[in-house]
């Protein structure tokens, strides 16, 4: 049988590649949100513009404060570049031109898309739930529209895509919490008791995790 300290040994040796892996994966996936950063300026702004912009937000990017939590193995890094590329695909969908059945079709798969890729942003970091607001807003300035059966057929099919894709970002923060609340609350193991936080007005994990822990 091993010894205590080839056990030792081994698991520090383990850790010590837990550790680099995680330093490799959250620096190309900071290289790839850097990457889609520049595309997403470039594509915002138009071909007007001689690209300083977008190379100088990239650069600002790498040189943030939050750059020690974008090269360490931490969430931030696959967040951020999730965030960006969602945003990418969002401006994509209003950018886009082409025929007019094309164009709906691409228009289309953009949206969702993004709202994919921000739900899966959610689903690393609440936050993530903030970007929806642009699919708030796009709807909003609809409404009025559809409320006096104004919409055109390709104006009613925007608002739908946008609806949805703003459901797929609020998925990304509902599912892990309906997820939690029936693990630690609905069950209500005697043994451990229920948390604190099921109790609550609004039961969020979340805000008992960031308030209780951090």
């Amino acid at each position: 049988m091993a010894d205590d300290s080839d056990l030792s040994r081994d698991s520090g040796h383990s850790l010590q590649q837990h550790i680099w892996a995680g330093i490799i994966i959250s620096n190309s996936f900071h290289l790839i949100s850097v990457l889609v950063l520049f595309r997403l300026l470039n594509a915002a702004l138009g071909s007007k513009q001689d690209g300083r912009v977008p190379f100088i937000a990239s650069v600002l990017h790498i040189m943030s404060p939050a750059a020690l939590f974008l090269c360490s193995p931490y969430t931030e890094a696959l967040f951020s570049a999730l965030n960006f590329t969602g945003m990418l695909h969002y401006v994509l969908a209003k950018t886009t031109k082409g025929s007019d059945q094309l164009w709906n079709i691409r228009h289309d798969s953009y949206m969702l898309s993004s709202g994919i890729l921000f739900a899966f942003a959610t689903l690393l970091r609440g936050n993530g739930l903030l970007s929806g607001l642009i699919y708030l807003y796009d709807a909003t300035r609809l409404l009025p529209r559809l409320l006096a059966l104004q919409l055109k057929m390709h104006e009613m099919r925007r608002f739908i895509v946008t609806c949805v894709a703003g459901v797929f970002v609020a998925s990304g923060f509902i599912v892990p919490q309906y997820l939690a609340y029936r693990e630690y609350c609905a069950t209500n193991i005697l043994d451990l008791g229920m948390r604190p936080w099921c109790t609550a007005r609004i039961p969020s994990i979340y805000t008992w995790v960031q308030s209780h822990y951090w």
